[in-house]
This record gives C-alpha cells, sequence and structure tokens, in this order.
C-alpha cells in the first residue's frame, strides 16, 4: 500500500493546523502528493522528510501567466509545487533538513506577507458574509410572509455569518500577534 488518503477538513483560518498535520505525515513516510479541501493524498516516501506549507491566492491560479510568475517565485526559494484546489489554496513542500532553523520553512516571513494572506482571504469572507446577509434577509422577508419555517433558514444563515466572522477575526489575530 502506497497510496493514503486522508479525508480532514480544515477552516481558512486553521490554515496552520493543516500545515503541521501534513508535516507530521511527512515525518512518518506519508509524503503529500495532492492537497484538498476535504480530502488529501500521500505517497509512501520513508527515509525523506518535507515541510508543506499553504498559502491562499485564487488571483494567481486563475492566471496562466500570473501563475508562472508567482510559482517562480516559489522555486527560487527551493519550495517545490505540490497543487491547488480549486478555491485557491496552493500546496508546497520543501526538504526538511535537520539543524535549518524553522524560520528557513516559512512563507510568511513577515508582518506584511501575512497581511497580504490576510487581505486575500478578507474578500472571500467579506463576498461570503454579504451573501448570508442577502440570504438572511430574503428568508426573513418569506418567514414573515407566512412561511414561518424559513426562520430555520435565518437561524442558519446568522450562525453561519457569526462563524465566519469569527474565523476572520482569528486570521486578523495572526497578523497582529494574538490582538485583533
Amino acid at each position: 500500500m502506497n497510496t493514503k488518503i486522508s479525508c480532514r477538513t480544515y477552516m481558512a483560518w486553521d490554515y496552520d493546523k493543516e500545515e503541521e498535520h501534513l508535516d507530521e505525515m511527512s515525518e512518518k513516510g506519508w509524503q503529500l502528493k495532492k492537497g484538498g479541501c476535504f480530502f488529501s493524498v500521500y505517497t509512501r516516501q520513508p527515509g525523506v522528510v518535507y515541510r508543506n506549507r499553504i498559502d491562499y491566492n485564487p488571483d494567481a491560479v486563475n492566471s496562466p501567466e500570473e501563475k508562472r510568475r508567482y510559482l517562480e517565485l516559489f522555486e527560487e526559494q527551493g519550495w517545490e509545487y505540490v497543487g491547488n484546489t480549486y478555491n485557491g489554496w496552493v500546496y508546497f513542500k520543501k526538504k526538511y533538513v535537520p539543524g535549518t532553523p524553522e524560520e528557513e520553512y516559512e512563507i510568511y516571513t513577515d508582518a506584511e506577507s501575512l497581511q497580504s494572506l490576510l487581505d486575500r482571504w478578507k474578500r472571500l469572507g467579506i463576498l461570503l458574509s454579504v451573501l448570508l446577509l442577502v440570504l438572511t434577509a430574503i428568508y426573513t422577508v418569506m418567514a414573515f410572509g407566512g412561511r414561518y419555517y424559513n426562520i430555520i433558514f435565518v437561524a442558519f444563515y446568522v450562525v453561519l455569518l457569526v462563524w465566519i466572522q469569527w474565523g476572520m477575526r482569528r486570521m486578523r489575530k495572526k497578523v497582529t500577534g494574538g490582538r485583533a
């Protein structure tokens, strides 16, 4: 058995937890072959360890020319492109050399690069929030129009909206060092 599929889901604001999991899998001899939103595919390759990092950059993956420049930038820093998801998450790996400072394996090396990630994700968070507000308004009107069962949808959309706002706050804390 040289292939393994792991079904795990991480929220955007927990990208670092996904990176930790990918690194743990690598240390156990399972190297990332394909990352994904709902599952990842690994191949058995004992004796080599990688550090895995994830970037969110839908603009780079949607334009062939921009993607080429983007990937070249990472390759110049020693990163190997693993793949990307349909919604803009990009997976990279770099061989781990014992004794090398962990800072060598970071792609967000300063507050500015981390802020850039936050800005890209914030656009998606705002878009989702607006969509949820519109759906909440529509279903609220329908509930007051006699379709009372629509209040269930209203409650669901409000919970999702609060959850996304909470996630955006957590992402901001990563940039500000714990201050939101």
